[in-house]
């Protein structure tokens, strides 16, 4: 059956007019890849302000969706996966069907090159392999990626763009919810295809660092004014501060002032070895069992190096170094070269994924004898506006002040 249905669309690409269903950046990606081999049309779109004469890049017209639009002979690439579901429904009401009379833009681009599709679905950890994968020459020759985002709130039957990539992947690359039982959105093996290769990634909770947070995603800060928040009034808001440092809330609720509160935390003796060990012993153990029965695991590669390299930027947000460990381990699993991977990882920034730092705390580095870090040590902090560089002694001061408006704001509602 996935022959088949790429052998459909492949050849009804290769014969048929392109209609392109969407005139964003993504109809653009694929329009520039293949206007000079594929006989695109016009675009239809359901978003009046991009209706017009060449209004899709100065070549193209774009034209309200109307059934009498399409020729009996034309084929739809739908260019936008967020907006999959609904545009799928608004093509089958008029009677078109997915493969037969359209379909994604991704999927569309791995059977037209006839490579094998390879389907990421997963949170922040699988998209950055995902995004390195894709600058691996070897890996790229060989596999069309495509990466879908794992969502808490619709099921895997409503992700469309998923539901369709899963039937035709060749490799499924997976982040198992292992301690998210009630999830509704795991995705067994028994639903790809028999000939599909099913490997899982390890997603970690790594709070070795990090004493002062609770090792939990869902930490409640109750003085978290959420970005979005209407009554917000602060310029300096920040978005990791939901991952409470309870140190620091508890002696601003206290009554402490800022400089007092900066003194205290950043004294070398803060946390005692005792205290800085037994984190790190629950943070590897609690690695070791999200890890169990996983194909691609890191933890020993963490337990190895922690000391001597920062290996994550807060306790879900790893920096390059686990990402391309990650990448390299997956290639030697499905048997892709790992040659270039060294010198792309070089080459790489040192955040794949821009999550922001928290910082980690003076006794804490005098504890673990972290190597990386000391009193001159810049922190990339991630404020509402914009990345802010800051000591840990400014990251401390500017906690506090946040902490201190936000309990302002609080109890006035």
């Amino acid at each position: 059956m996935k022959e088949q249905i790429k052998a459909l669309v492949r050849e009804r690409m290769s014969k048929r007019r392109i209609v392109l269903f969407g005139a964003g950046i993504i109809a653009e990606e694929f329009y520039e890849e293949y206007k000079h081999v594929l006989n695109i049309s016009h675009c239809v779109s359901n978003i009046q302000k991009e209706w017009g004469k060449e209004m899709f890049m100065g070549e193209l017209d774009v034209k309200k969706f109307d059934k009498k639009e399409i020729q009996s002979e034309d084929y739809i690439i739908i260019c936008g996966p967020i907006a999959f579901r609904t545009i799928e429904i608004q093509l089958n009401n008029e009677g078109f069907r997915m493969y037969q009379d359209f379909v994604e833009s991704h999927i569309a681009s791995a059977i037209f090159e006839n490579k094998k599709i390879a389907l990421f679905y997963g949170q922040c950890v699988l998209r950055d392999i995902f995004q390195c994968l894709k600058k691996v020459p070897a890996f790229e020759k060989e596999y069309m990626s495509i990466w879908t985002q794992t969502s808490k709130h619709q099921a895997v039957i409503g992700n469309r763009v998923l539901y369709y990539t899963k039937e035709l992947c060749d490799l499924y690359v997976y982040t198992p919810k292992i301690l998210d039982r009630d999830s509704i959105y795991n995705i067994s093996r028994e639903e790809l295809p028999k000939d599909c290769q099913a490997v899982s990634v390890s997603n970690l909770i790594v709070s070795l660092y990090w004493p002062q947070i609770v090792p939990d995603i869902e930490t409640f800060n109750e003085w978290y004014i959420h970005p979005y928040n209407a009554k917000r009034d602060l310029d300096f808001y920040h978005t990791l501060y939901r991952w409470e440092d309870r140190n620091i809330n508890r002696m601003v609720s206290e009554g402490m002032m800022t400089e007092e509160i900066v003194k205290i935390l950043s004294d070398e003796n803060f946390y005692s070895e005792k205290q800085v060990n037994k984190t790190k012993k629950v943070s590897l153990k609690l690695i070791s069992i999200a890890e169990k029965g996983v194909d691609i695991a890191v933890g020993d590669f963490i337990e190895d190096n922690y000391r001597s390299i920062r290996l994550y930027q807060n306790y879900i947000h790893s920096n390059k170094i686990v990402v391309w460990e990650y990448v390299r381990r997956l290639l030697n699993q499905i048997g892709v070269s790992t040659s270039e991977v060294a010198q792309l990882e070089k080459e790489s920034p040192e955040h794949i994924h821009e999550g922001g730092d928290v910082p980690i705390y003076p006794s804490v580095a005098k504890c673990l004898n972290l190597e990386f870090i000391d009193k001159k040590t810049i922190y990339e902090v991630m404020t509402g506006k914009e990345i802010v560089y800051m000591t840990f002694g400014e990251y401390i001061e500017h906690y506090a002040e946040y902490t201190r408006k936000a309990m302002e704001i609080v109890h006035m509602w």
